[in-house]
Formats: structure tokens, C-alpha cells, sequence
């Protein structure tokens, strides 16, 4: 169960994710605690872990500014996923069960329902979902340690890149040639379906990186 401090620092990411609180609106500990209907003392405590992960910047005597994304981060972050995934698919594709297939098309299921909705953070909930399902099957505690680091960041610029016109629906017919090719046990076809989907991905977070119109000073 989470204590007060766990529960501001999970709603007030979720704020920051899904747009609610932007660089364009910036935030204050009064304003939050107010909103968030909790004392000063968790908000002020959750503030300062989103700062260290790069969620926000805390301005003394002025208030807290969501940190956007860095086309640097952006590029740095969709190198070391697919290199990590590239080896994951490796060390699983022969592992997978039909019950594991199953499960990745249950998966698409959600991910189409959402597009239907137009729910960009819906989707992305179960685009992660797809993607760090190879950490049940090939468990590496350290690789997943370095993947968490930086999930919610992807988890970010996803989301942001899923409002881009058509995206969604590329997104999802990205995912059904990466399931299409887990179900063949083909890891060429499977590589070049992940090299095709992080490209892409990357463009398209990058375009929407660049449309905020934050990330002039690198961080």
C-alpha cells in the first residue's frame, strides 16, 4: 500500500504524462497539495524525486517546471532500447509458448481498443506492456534495473508522439509484424521489424519534441 509520499509522487507523474501539467502551466507546492487534496510535506517530498529522475525543476521563490524531453534524451534513450530488446528477443524467441503468444495478441486487443478510443496513454500503458514482456521470460535483474531507469521517460515521449496524426494506428501495425514474427520464432524478421518500429518511433517523438518548442537549451 502506498503512503502519502508514493501516492503524490504517482499522481503528479501521471499529471506530467498524460499533459495535465505542462512547461506551458507551471506548478506550485500549494497549488498541487490543494489539488491533490494532501499536505504540503508528500507533495514537496514527491517533487523532489520527479526532479532527480528529470520530471521537473524545482525554481526557488518561483515554482516547479515540468523538465520536457531533450532531442538528445530522446535518441539516447531509443538506442539503448533497442539494443537491450535486439538481445532480449535473442535470449527468448525460443523460449515463448503458444500461451506467450496468446498473451502478445490479448495485448494487441487492448492496444486497438485504445486507438478506437483515441487514448494515447491507454495505448502506451500496453505499448510498454508489449515491450517489457520479455523481462518475464528472460529475467536479467540488471538489465531490468537499467530499463526501469528510464521507462517512465519513454513512457513520456511516447504518449506525446502517439498524438501526432495517424501514429496510433502505425504503432499498432508496427507491433502486430513484431508479434507476427515471436509467433515464426524468426529473430532476422523480428530485428527488422524492431530496427523498422524504433525508427519510426524515434521520428515521431522527436518531430514531437520539437513541436513543444522547450527543448531549445539541452539539458
Amino acid at each position: 500500500m502506498y503512503n502519502k509520499t508514493e501516492q503524490a509522487y504517482e499522481l503528479i507523474k501521471r499529471k506530467i504524462i498524460t499533459g495535465e501539467i505542462s512547461n506551458q502551466n507551471p506548478i506550485s507546492v500549494n497549488g498541487l497539495s490543494k489539488g491533490l487534496s494532501m499536505s504540503k510535506t508528500p507533495v514537496r517530498d514527491a517533487l523532489q524525486k520527479l526532479q532527480t529522475e528529470g520530471f521537473v525543476r524545482i525554481i526557488p521563490n518561483q515554482g516547479i517546471v515540468v523538465q520536457e524531453l531533450t532531442v538528445t534524451e530522446v535518441t539516447q534513450m531509443y538506442e539503448l532500447r533497442v539494443a537491450i530488446e535486439e538481445y532480449l528477443a535473442k535470449k527468448t524467441i525460443n523460449l515463448l509458448t503458444e500461451k506467450d503468444i496468446r498473451h502478445f495478441r490479448d495485448i494487441l486487443d487492448k492496444q486497438r481498443q485504445a486507438m478506437e478510443n483515441n487514448d494515447p496513454f491507454e495505448l502506451m500503458k500496453y505499448d510498454n506492456e508489449q515491450h517489457l514482456y520479455f523481462h518475464k521470460v528472460y529475467y536479467n535483474p540488471i538489465i531490468f534495473d537499467v530499463v526501469h531507469k528510464v521507462a517512465d521517460r519513454i513512457f513520456f515521449g511516447g504518449v506525446q508522439a502517439l498524438r501526432l496524426p495517424g501514429r496510433m494506428q502505425a504503432v499498432l501495425d508496427e507491433h502486430i509484424q513484431l508479434v507476427d514474427a515471436l509467433e515464426e520464432r524468426n529473430l532476422e524478421k523480428f530485428n527488422q521489424a524492431l530496427e523498422n518500429h524504433f525508427t519510426k518511433g524515434l521520428s515521431s517523438t522527436t518531430i514531437s519534441v520539437e513541436q513543444s518548442g522547450f527543448n531549445r537549451v539541452e539539458r
